[in-house]
């Protein structure tokens, strides 16, 4: 080696030992915070000329004493505190006042529960009609604040996200903003994740008054085949310090990341990942007004007329990803009959199960 090369060698040592000092510095300081302080320092930059000393307070009291009576608060250390429970907003939304109102709403329905899972299985079955928010595309913004979606009582995926999370958040629940623009699917989806003693966890899309499978949702089998090897369609999940990776609001367009820092969570999904033995297709039937409509679809054996599999297309209540899916064997042909208002079926095309996932869409 010569004097030069070890030169070289030795000022990357430096180098790096100064990093790795640095990194365990921040973290140390990052430690010694109170918890004002931590929530302050990593703010939005936009929220510094707009969001008050007194509202960041009253943030910080109410946040301490939902930790302080959860029934799970030993379980509870202060990153996972700070991160996740702390924090007024998930992706730099509009600042509400949201926690007052979702305390008083949602607590008295969880005081008992001895798990966060038993807890947010009763908020995703209420949550919806107690504050009369659904799915709609037609909401004005992905990023909508919780008592935005509240006004206009439609919200996307994001926002319904962003209302599931400060609900969880006001009862103590550690939760967090996951999502990711889709690999073997057009489109992006949005969903929150939550805590539960070291686990994170999540549940399908909200339905009123149902109790849902726990880790088992219909964008599953997509998160789970999700490209860890690109930034665009890794599965991100936010938090509120940084640490050198920044969510992709894929809902906004363009190819970099934004200023929200985030944990890429993709590996996590991959042990949902299953063989797919059968194709799959996806149906949707629209009105002659192009708004996705309920209907009965089968599909016939187009030389036994033998029925193959059937089911009922979702109307705009759903996430517009999220449609009936029918899987056969592949190379399967298949008559598609489609049911009429009158009671009578309708043959409405011909198809055959591929290796690729397909989407129909039909008029009725």
């Amino acid at each position: 080696m010569t004097r030069w090369m070890m030169i070289a060698t030795l000022a990357g040592m430096i180098a790096g030992t100064a990093c790795g000092a640095d990194g365990e510095r921040q973290q140390k300081e990052t430690t010694k915070m109170d918890d004002y302080t931590f929530l302050k320092t990593y703010m939005p930059e936009k929220d510094r000329a707009t969001v008050s000393d007194a509202y960041l307070r009253k943030n910080v009291e109410l946040a301490q004493e939902a930790r302080a009576t959860a029934p799970w608060r030993d379980l509870l250390t202060d990153e996972i505190f700070r991160e996740y429970i702390l924090p007024y907003s998930s992706i730099g939304e509009d600042v509400d006042d949201w926690r007052p109102l979702f305390r008083e709403k949602f607590w008295p329905l969880v005081k008992d529960c001895k798990t966060t899972t038993d807890a947010v299985q009763i908020i995703n079955s209420k949550i919806w009609n107690m504050l009369d928010v659904h799915y709609s595309t037609k909401r004005d913004k992905a990023d909508q604040s919780p008592f935005h979606s509240m006004r206009i009582h439609m919200a996307s995926c994001t926002g319904l996200a962003i209302i599931q999370i400060d609900a969880y958040r006001a009862c103590g629940i550690p939760a967090r903003f996951t999502g990711c623009n889709w690999t073997p699917i057009p489109g992006n989806h949005s969903w929150p994740e939550y805590w539960d003693n070291g686990v994170w966890h999540f549940f399908s899309d909200a339905e009123p008054d149902k109790f849902l499978p726990l880790d088992e949702a219909w964008f599953t089998p997509y998160a789970a085949l999700a490209d860890g090897s690109n930034p665009r369609t890794k599965i991100y999940a936010t938090r509120w310090s940084p640490n050198g990776t920044f969510f992709w609001l894929t809902w906004r367009g363009g190819n970099r990341p934004s200023t929200i820092p985030a944990d890429d969570v993709t590996d996590s999904y991959k042990r949902f990942r299953k063989p797919l033995k059968e194709g799959r297709i996806a149906f949707v039937v629209r009105d002659a007004e192009g708004k996705r409509i309920p209907s009965a679809i089968r599909l016939i054996a187009p030389d036994t007329q033998k029925l193959l599999a059937e089911g009922t297309t979702y109307d705009d209540t759903h996430d517009m990803n999220d449609h009936l899916i029918l899987s056969k064997p592949e190379k399967t042909m298949a008559v598609i009959l489609l049911k009429q208002p009158d009671g009578t079926w309708k043959e409405a095309g011909f198809t055959t199960f591929g290796p690729q996932q397909q989407l129909i869409e039909l008029k009725r």
